[in-house]
């Protein structure tokens, strides 16, 4: 299809005649050459003179100072000669050819700057748009070419067309691209901005919610290669994010498909069989969208559980669509160009565009609204007329130059040109379709991240949440972005150790099959019993250290991990895990010594030192009692001096702790006093030789090393496990040197390595710890504090369903005491008759025998009072005499003084 339009002096000369001579001239304002997309105009032009009439009376009302701008010298400027190759066949190539047009015309009311444009329809057909952009070039000599062919087709055109490098070429794209292997021409521009900008945004949005995996839908076309290398930017772009791309899909031009709703269903189909829920329409033309949409409304993937983003290219013209399509986005989220819509050009524009497109397109279903490309198309001519300008010289370079140079506020925003494309980095509204439209969630900019409002250098907020989002299906939280339960997920790759130390994940072939067993292996199906679906998986054995078997979870070499793996915050930067099923830390094993020192004061082991106290005090009080009764009627316990009496006080009270007094009571208040005291300490006897008997049949132990400082200090070898975090541990935080670290490959390797001196201490984390001494009961001991880990988990992918899914698992076999059976299962395996020794003694304290003491001490202190409240009464009557006598001396004393002095007188 073949479009020309120019607007010259000439006729708007004409325009000036008419007023001024009160008579209409038949001089057309547009003279074009088309087919049937241009009808509109043509029918302007056949109601001749009856349209221009009615314009130029519309025109006159406004009076002759705005028609004096029409007013202009034929030769004033010269005519700028642009060519444009559009898809004139999609709604951004209409928006794309009626903004040009209005943008042709605004140009000449305000400058009276003269421009030819001459438009070709490429119609989706690359072979057919290359060869329109060479024959333009060569027939209507344009001084700019516009397009919306792609770069490898520009950079194809300057390979064939020696006149092709001399004119300056602007790509209309959607978003620019870097050509992998050659450098792009030397006259290209692209009005749009680089593709990584726009991933960059979407990994933003993908990484904000944690989804891990994501399928990609594009359509092929001559703007979308997706080539290796766009592809390796879109890659990298969610490897940054730690996301992973699991499926592309790659439609071809809906154009080309004879039936496209059984291709998209057959596509949509495996799709929704698949475990992944997060699809991402990279991009599309909007017939390809809409009909993906509509099919997915009605196969029920625009529901509960599932995501779907969109990009720039067609969230940006969602305001052109009409309740239909919209209807059939509910939930969708995506982000779209930022563009102020709020000025006074832009709603002229407005204006004008939506009358043009709804007389040129009357049974479009679509709205009449211009979108982003639109004013892209409008600012480009507006960039070339100030180019053309601008130049001293009539010649495509020194306009090229000058479009290098532009640098204005268009309506689709700032229009500069850096590297070849859109210089300044753009804002993105992050949209979401709800209702009868969408509304804006927040802003996003490469230099701020999200925010609540336009970012700037000098007020900005930064988001805290994007929300509240209305998902597909109408759910409020956030899609997990996969389902475990789909018909076609592929069983999951689940590493697990192949040579664990401690065997706690035992991999054995067995008739030419892999058998895995072992306490890890139980507690992982002893928790998928309470997994509310079922769960396809194979285990797969990993020969390597533990940090390689969870970094290749990142890699999505395997979808999870099971074994005694160590939660530790290293490796969450490569996982996710679960709940620990068992807490854990770092132990410190060494071999024991005897304790000399101890072995010498055994016997005071027995007791508390208050019972010591106790007794020794009790003994005492009995022996006094007793020989305070006994002094006065028996010779034994009579005679000698105060320290003799105190002695024999002493000798007895200790002779009764073993029934060894010579001394026999004669007065039934003694015996009294002694019956509950022998039965005490008959009691005392009994349990002081058993304790004593086993104390001294157990060897006591001291750990040979007393803390990790006197091993750095001895310069002394330690073991830790092969491929074991500890190991890193040891050097990294403990701080020994790492030609002392021996990494052992079994848990027999120790007690030989113990015996021959190659270490001196070895280090487990805590259960295994308790293996090793359950199973070597002796000789091995406990030294130092535990380090505090995280325990042991199973370890998933990032922001997998399954971390949080397990978790819950484990939680609910923990609390039925499944676990700790299996724990304890494992222990007594080992069949051990004697645990490893404990070198702390119970001592017993006197709360065992208080009710013995109390009872003998009561009696005691009866036998006390006894003896003592009649010795009190006789010295109370004595102490009556003794006052008695010196009140009457004192009487006689008185009343010789006073008589003595009355003789002195």
């Amino acid at each position: 299809m073949s479009m020309d339009y120019w607007i010259s002096s000439n006729d708007f000369a004409s325009v000036e005649s008419y007023l001024s001579q009160s008579q209409v001239q038949q001089t057309p304002i547009c003279s074009l050459n088309f087919v049937e997309d241009d009808k509109a105009y043509y029918s302007l032009i056949l109601l001749g003179n009856t349209w221009l009439h009615v314009l130029l009376l519309m025109l006159s009302t406004k009076g002759g100072a705005s028609l004096r701008r029409y007013n202009c010298s034929v030769h004033r400027n010269a005519v700028t000669s642009i060519g444009a190759v559009i898809d004139g066949s999609t709604r951004v190539g209409k928006e794309q050819i009626i903004a040009m047009k209005i943008a042709v015309r605004d140009i000449y009311r305000d400058s009276c700057s003269q421009i030819t444009l001459h438009v070709r329809d490429s119609s989706e057909r690359s072979v057919h748009a290359t060869s329109m952009a060479s024959k333009i070039i060569s027939e209507k000599k344009v001084e700019v070419l516009l397009g919306t062919f792609s770069l490898s087709e520009a950079v194809f055109l300057s390979e064939i067309h020696k006149n092709f490098l001399g004119t300056p070429v602007i790509l209309l794209t959607p978003t620019a691209m870097s050509p992998p292997l050659v450098p792009p021409p030397s006259n290209l521009l692209q009005l749009s901005h680089n593709f990584s900008i726009h991933m960059q945004c979407l990994s933003a949005i993908i990484g904000y919610f944690r989804w891990r995996k994501v399928t990609v839908i594009y359509e092929r076309s001559n703007l979308f290669p997706m080539d290796s290398a766009l592809f390796a930017v879109l890659s990298e772009s969610l490897r940054s994010i730690d996301t992973i791309i699991e499926h592309q899909v790659a439609f071809p031009p809906i154009s080309s498909l004879s039936d496209p709703e059984k291709t998209i269903e057959q596509e949509l189909d495996k799709l929704r069989s698949g475990g992944n829920r997060v699809f991402v329409l990279l991009h599309s033309s909007l017939q390809l969208a809409t009909c993906l949409f509509q099919k997915a409304n009605k196969m029920g993937m625009v529901e509960k559980g599932f995501v779907w983003i969109i990009s720039d290219e067609i969230a940006s013209l969602l305001d052109s669509v009409d309740s239909s399509v919209i209807a059939s986005m509910q939930g969708v989220v995506g982000y779209k160009t930022n563009i102020l819509d709020i000025s006074k050009s832009y709603k002229d524009f407005e204006v004008k565009f939506k009358q043009r497109y709804i007389a040129k397109f009357p049974y479009d279903h679509g709205n009449p609204n211009p979108t982003l490309f639109a004013l892209r198309a409008y600012d480009i001519i507006h960039a070339i007329s100030k180019g053309k300008n601008a130049a001293t010289k009539s010649n495509s370079k020194e306009l090229f130059l000058n479009l290098l140079l532009s640098n204005f506020e268009g309506l689709s925003g700032n229009v500069r040109f850096r590297n070849g494309e859109l210089g300044k980095l753009p804002n993105f509204q992050i949209i979401n379709v709800v209702g009868k439209s969408y509304r804006v969630l927040a802003f996003w900019s490469s230099e701020f991240g999200f925010s609540k409002k336009l970012p700037s250098q000098n007020d900005h907020v930064m988001l805290v949440e994007l929300g509240p989002i209305y998902w597909p299906g109408g759910e409020q939280e956030v899609p997990t972005g996969w389902n475990i339960t789909a018909t076609n997920a592929k069983p999951l790759r689940i590493g697990v150790p192949a040579s664990g130390a401690f065997h706690l994940v035992n991999v054995s072939i067995v008739d030419n099959r892999t058998s895995i067993t072992g306490f890890v292996i139980d507690v992982f199906n002893a928790s998928l019993k309470y997994l509310p679906y079922n769960l396809p998986f194979e285990l797969v054995p990993f020969s390597g250290k533990y940090d390689e078997m969870v970094h290749q979870i990142h890699q999505g070499v395997f979808d999870a991990a099971v074994g005694d793996i160590l939660i530790v915050e290293e490796r969450y930067h490569w996982a996710d895990f679960s709940q620990p099923f068992v807490k854990s830390g770092m132990n410190m094993i060494v071999t024991v010594k005897e304790d000399k020192t101890k072995e010498m004061w055994i016997f005071t082991m027995v007791f508390e030192k208050k019972m010591w106290v106790l007794v020794l005090s009790m003994g005492l009080f009995i022996g006094f009692v007793v020989w305070l009764v006994e002094r006065r009627r028996n010779p034994e316990f009579v005679g000698g001096s105060v320290l003799q009496q105190l002695g024999t006080v002493f000798w007895y009270s200790f002779t009764l702790l073993f029934f060894a007094q010579k001394e026999s009571p004669r007065s039934n208040l003694s015996k009294m006093v002694l019956v509950p005291w022998y039965f005490l300490v008959l009691m005392l006897t009994i349990y002081f030789q058993a304790a004593l008997t086993s104390l001294m049949t157990v060897s006591q132990l001291l750990p040979s090393v007393k803390d990790v400082e006197s091993l750095r200090r001895e310069n002394a070898v330690v073991g830790c496990n092969r491929n074991s975090f500890v190991c890193t541990y040891l050097v990294d935080v403990l701080h020994f040197k790492p030609e002392n670290i021996k990494q052992m490959p079994s848990v027999e390797d120790y007690p030989l390595a113990f015996e021959n001196g190659e270490i001196k201490a070895a280090f487990f984390v805590t259960l295994h710890a308790k293996v090793f001494l359950t199973k070597y009961c002796r000789g091995y001991t406990l030294a130092g504090p535990t380090y505090n880990f995280g325990g042991f988990g199973f370890a998933f992918q990032k922001g997998s369903v399954l971390s949080s899914d397990m978790s819950q698992a484990i939680l609910k076999a923990t609390e039925r005491g499944e676990i700790e059976g299996l724990q304890q299962d494992m222990f007594a395996r080992y069949k051990c008759s004697t645990s490893t020794i404990n070198n702390s003694t119970t001592f017993v304290g006197p709360k065992p025998f208080y009710g013995l003491f109390c009872i003998s001490g009561c009696i005691a202190v009866v036998a006390l009072l006894v003896i003592v409240i009649p010795s009190v009464e006789q010295q109370w009557q004595l102490l009556s005499v003794v006052k008695e006598t010196m009140i009457r001396s004192s009487s006689w004393v008185s009343m010789m003084v006073s008589r003595h002095r009355t003789g002195f007188r």
